[in-house]
């Protein structure tokens, strides 16, 4: 690397230290500071000190999510397949309707055992 182009990144290394070191002094003197009990306690994840660690969750908020991640995949093979159909073979075709077939019954299966409801 030849010394005027480390030059050249090391003025402009110095420009953006400058530059951070600026705002950071103007947000200091300018955005003012008003400390409270309320501020000074610890926060972490939206979860204040007073909150249960671990809030209910209804355990068809998991089963719902885990199906939205089975069918949602599954979605992601049929695109590739839908994208390459006209150069498969003719055995394609078949292994991908049985693929829908059995797609077909699990979501069937699914929505007969109550899965999909929410309430």
């Amino acid at each position: 690397m030849p010394l005027h182009h480390a030059a050249a990144v090391a003025v402009f290394a110095l420009l953006a230290l400058g530059l951070l070191f600026g705002l950071l002094m103007l947000a200091r003197y300018l955005g003012g500071r008003h400390p409270s009990s309320n501020k000074d306690i610890p926060f972490e994840s939206g979860l204040g000190v007073s909150t249960a660690t671990h809030p209910a969750t209804p355990i068809r908020f998991y089963l719902l999510a885990v199906s939205f991640l089975v069918f949602e995949l599954e979605g992601a093979f049929l695109y590739a397949w839908a994208v390459a159909f006209y150069g498969l073979p003719p055995a394609a075709l078949w292994g991908g309707i049985a693929f829908l077939v059995i797609l077909a019954l699990g979501w069937l299966y699914e929505w007969a055992m109550g899965g999909l409801r929410w309430t």
